[in-house]
């Protein structure tokens, strides 16, 4: 391996670990996914100091001796991309050389890790999204800032003392069809898919120096369901009976009916999203852990239709034989309808974003190209981007999903991880403007 020689202000990516910059890397990699929120880092180092100590070689080096959670700084063409901490090392030595791996996340990391609120409080009322995310990051350092509408406060939202900060903020931010991103120094950004575009396009042949793809149906589904349950609003604000009262005699109606719809209702939730293009019957259930959107709207929109084939394998109306089992008989089925602008914030959003987002896990299109930037402007994850691809037969508008950086013996450039408009996007209106078409590499 070579060690990257370019000295000082001319280095394109540039790595900080505490106060001294290290010099004796072999590679680095540094980068951003929205799948996993947090950025991180990877370098590859000789260690020329430790070499020296062990009488290796009489090398003589300003780089530092490195240590868990010392913090990190990585700079990309003079930018600060990258403020985070050592979380893991590798060391290899032999009788010839000190070499080691070190790596770790940026500051958002720890909030994947450890509990927001392990003192309380348990749960927070009417509180909205903005509010909610910033008193969970407070105490680990980190500001919040947003750029859209994240929708009415949460009627009431209920904290797992085992969860993780990250596990509450996502899973509500899910419920109001917000997109939560690291910025990567320090800070969390409440956003929507796509807002922005990228510097310029991505062209096989063209810009694009290689391709990789991959794609598995490990994670694609036909059925996502998302379960849960609220408590019923119908219900009065004060107890029915207390110590100074005696229970009404007035006997149960028959025709009293609508409250007992009501409870079945809160207790009862779910959202179904079907993908037309999976052609077999694969199922997947998620719990919902929130409440449901928690409002008197949400509760009264009450739980999708079924289409002919889910219901025939839903167990509590019966089995039918004929539902993905009779080889003679053609599958039809529709595709969820797209949510409206006036529909209340329901399972069915959470169903929808699950569906997307496994499918888009499911199928890799990673394209590099040379560098990092455009005309001084850096490639970024949770931007637009045309992506003109004579062999997959791509020429469309797709999502910049992940973009990694990288410097190493072979130069710099960006591997850029691309996706469906409509991945990380709650709406959905993408989705219905495309065929029923499976993905390929082609």
């Amino acid at each position: 391996m070579t060690v990257i020689s370019v000295q000082g202000s001319r280095r394109q990516i540039r790595v900080w670990i505490g106060e001294v910059e290290l010099t004796t890397a072999v590679s680095i990699e540094v980068g951003r996914d929205l799948a996993d929120i947090c950025g991180a880092f990877r370098v590859t180092l000789d260690d020329p100091l430790r070499d020296a100590q062990a009488g290796f070689s009489d090398a003589v080096t300003s780089s530092p001796v490195i240590r868990e959670h010392m913090p990190v700084r990585v700079d990309v063409a003079g930018e600060t991309i990258f403020r985070g901490h050592v979380e893991e090392l590798d060391l290899r030595v032999t009788e010839q050389q000190a070499q080691g791996v070190i790596s770790g996340r940026d500051v958002s990391g720890d909030l994947v890790d450890c509990t927001g609120a392990p003192l309380g409080p348990g749960e927070y009322r009417q509180v909205t999204l903005a509010t909610l995310v910033g008193s969970l990051v407070q105490p680990f350092g980190l500001s919040v800032d947003s750029d859209t509408d994240m929708g009415a406060p949460f009627t009431l939202v209920a904290v797992d003392p085992s969860e993780s900060a990250m596990e509450t903020i996502e899973k509500h931010a899910r419920q109001r069809g917000v997109l939560v991103v690291s910025d990567g120094i320090g800070g969390l950004r409440l956003t929507k898919a796509g807002t922005t575009q990228a510097p310029a396009a991505l062209e096989f042949p063209g810009n694009v120096l290689s391709v990789e793809g991959r794609v598995s149906v490990r994670e694609h589904y036909s059925d996502v369901w998302v379960k849960g349950a609220f408590r019923s609003l119908e219900r009065p604000a004060t107890a029915t009976l207390n110590g100074v009262k005696s229970p009404s005699d007035k006997p149960v109606s028959a025709s009293d009916t609508t409250f007992t719809a009501k409870e079945s209702a809160a207790t009862l939730r779910f959202g179904h999203a079907v993908d037309t293009s999976v052609g077999r019957w694969r199922p997947r259930v998620w719990l919902a852990a929130t409440q449901s959107g928690g409002s008197q709207s949400a509760q009264n929109a009450g739980n999708p239709v079924l289409d002919a084939q889910a219901a025939g394998n839903w167990g509590t109306q019966g089995v039918n034989a004929g539902a993905y089992r009779a080889g003679s008989r053609r599958r039809t089925r529709s595709r969820t309808a797209t949510r409206q602008a006036s529909d209340p914030w329901t399972l069915q959003d959470q169903a929808d974003w699950r569906m997307r987002t496994t499918r888009a896990q499911g199928t890799a299109r990673i394209y590099t190209v040379a560098g990092f930037d455009v005309d001084g402007v850096l490639w970024r994850p949770n931007t637009r981007v045309h992506v003109r691809d004579a062999y997959a037969g791509v020429d469309e508008e797709m999502l910049i999903g992940a973009v990694t950086y990288v410097s190493d013996d072979q130069g710099y450039r960006t591997r850029i991880s691309v996706v469906r408009l409509d991945a990380y996007d709650l709406i959905g209106d993408e989705d219905h403007r495309r065929s029923a078409h499976g993905s390929s590499l082609r």
